[in-house]
């Protein structure tokens, strides 16, 4: 009977001592997607939902229209500006990808409001932009 009850105390100390159990991680936003095009250039890009002073990051795929091949090293500069305004708020200059015509950008937008995002694109062969109209940066977390 002692054992027993050494062992229901030992149980009992062990269930006591656990962990309590971890917090979910905090999920991941949806990314959304957008395809523009401009007369040489389709972008196809994803990007995470716009916060005000917040980073954003931005998947860009670049195909050239002229032979559908990917735009490869492309220095690809992202300029936000606040709808139909002709002056930049922020500006960000992308990464090549690890995949060819695949670029990463993360961009801040600097308060709530309705945006536009004019993407830039040069290399070798481009010298193109792109204009991406409303854009929603919603306040709040």
């Amino acid at each position: 009977m002692k054992h027993i009850l050494k062992g229901i105390a030992a149980l009992l100390l062990l269930s006591s001592c656990s962990k309590p159990p971890e917090a979910p991680a905090p999920a991941e936003p949806e990314m959304l997607s957008r395809t523009e095009f401009s007369s040489r250039v389709e972008n196809y890009f994803e990007y995470a939902p716009l916060r005000p002073g917040k980073p954003s990051q931005f998947l860009i795929h670049l195909t050239d229209l002229s032979d559908g091949s990917p735009v490869e090293q492309a220095e690809v500069t992202l300029m936000v500006r606040p709808k139909d305004a002709q002056t930049s708020v922020a500006q960000t200059i992308s990464k090549v990808g690890r995949v060819t015509g695949i670029y990463v950008a993360e961009l801040t937008p600097p308060s709530p409001g309705d945006y536009d995002i004019e993407i830039n694109i040069k290399n070798d062969k481009l010298d193109e932009i792109v204009l991406v109209r409303d854009f929603n940066v919603e306040g709040g977390q």
